[in-house]
């Protein structure tokens, strides 16, 4: 017999599952966050919500919460063609606002508890239970079974809990590693995100302020170099790459120091068609990953508890509830998983069909940058079709 009923269990306690119990708990419903770290580690991972995401946390009564706490507004993006304010050219009218990953886990986790929310750390679970009633099934001797009304698998990239409950993913490969590493004593300005692509050997360069003299610093590479970033002896390496894509990092780069560790990871996607079934609802990257070249992993996280929120609260068929979410997170994830491939082939791809198709499209964006698509930072609400993608490639 089940020990304990709840509302929503969540199973992983993360950005998605914070937001949402948070937000649920504030509206009386009762739920179990289920952790299995007790303390969490800087890993590289994403550290920053793009303008349409910091709209999304505006809308889950975080923003705020995280500015205030751990958050750093990042207002400027330098592409190679010139600094461009997020704060005046996208709907939002917000920065971008970077964190330090770990602290800003705890910092969500402590509001949900604060809120209500049941948070229990240290936990693994072994099974979770389909049907009417769902449960999860928790270690420890006693093996505990705890039932919800409604199970939330946020359990990330390599979800067992999307394995467990039958949840068929789809993939796409794509050709590329992305390194990251955590340095201090980088000599860029601490307001500006640089995003610049070198599509001549396929790379990418990333460098993302933290504040208190931190930077992420991210570096895209294809699959076939011969090498594979890993560890801080290969710093060097990363650093001279780094700098084939954006001169201006060797000197940024000077007198850098690793604080964090040095890891490559793929990037290729995978996704969930329809993340619910009996019972079980999938969000954050249990439901879907895409490129984090293109930096989007948060904010559609936070999307899905909005969204996934905004239908629980308007209606007690929560299975109902749940498969609509599952539908809106079916097309949300789409458009952002075709743009992502567009601004993959332009900008990134070395193949000389991708070549011909620069050297028609980017004399064009030169005149107009709003040729491109602007869906990863202003929201992905916005119109896509043929002609969306006709003039970013010069055709129209």
């Amino acid at each position: 017999m089940p020990r304990q009923s709840y509302d929503i269990i969540t199973v992983g306690g993360g950005i998605a599952a914070s937001a949402l119990a948070k937000a649920m708990a504030e509206r009386g419903a009762r739920v179990l966050v289920l952790e299995r770290e007790t303390k969490f580690k800087d890993r590289v991972r994403g550290e920053g919500l793009v303008c349409w995401g910091g709209g999304e946390a505006r809308e889950l009564g975080i923003h705020e919460l995280l500015k205030e706490t751990c958050g750093h507004d990042v207002p400027y993006v330098e592409s190679g063609m010139g600094p461009r304010d997020f704060t005046t050219t996208t709907p939002q009218r917000l920065p971008l606002l970077s964190f330090p990953h770990p602290v800003m886990q705890e910092t969500l986790l402590a509001a949900a508890q604060q809120a209500g929310a049941e948070v229990r750390r240290g936990v693994s679970v072994e099974q979770i239970e389909t049907g009417r009633t769902p449960a999860v099934i928790t270690d420890g001797q006693s093996h505990e079974r705890i039932t919800a009304r409604l199970v939330v698998a946020a359990d990330g990239r390599g979800s067992v809990a999307r394995k467990w409950v039958g949840f068929a993913s789809q993939e796409q490969s794509n050709p590329y590693f992305m390194a990251g590493v955590l340095l201090t004593d980088v000599k860029a300005p601490p307001d500006t995100i640089y995003f610049v692509f070198n599509p001549e050997p396929g790379m990418c360069i990333v460098l993302f302020p933290l504040g208190k003299c931190r930077f992420r610093s991210y570096f895209a590479y294809p699959k076939t170099v011969g090498y594979r970033l890993q560890g801080e002896s290969m710093l060097s390496l990363f650093i001279r790459e780094s700098a084939r894509v954006f001169p201006p990092l060797a000197e940024y780069y000077a007198a850098a120091k690793c604080i964090g560790p040095l890891a490559s990871f793929d990037v290729s996607d995978s996704w969930v068609e329809h993340p619910y079934r009996d019972g079980v609802v999938l969000v954050g990257d249990a439901a879907a990953t895409t490129d984090p070249t293109f930096g989007q992993g948060l904010s559609l996280a936070l999307r899905d508890a909005r969204t996934l929120r905004d239908e629980l609260v308007k209606d007690s068929d929560w299975a109902a509830a749940a498969s609509r979410y599952a539908d809106q997170r079916r097309v949300y994830f789409r458009t952002c998983h075709t743009v992502e491939a567009w601004l993959r082939t332009l900008f990134q791809d070395p193949s000389p069909e991708a070549a011909a198709l620069r050297a028609k499209a980017i004399p064009l964006i030169a005149q107009d940058p709003t040729r491109v698509p602007d869906h990863l930072n202003s929201g992905l609400d916005l119109p896509l079709n043929e002609q969306v993608r006709a003039q970013m490639f010069g055709e129209c």
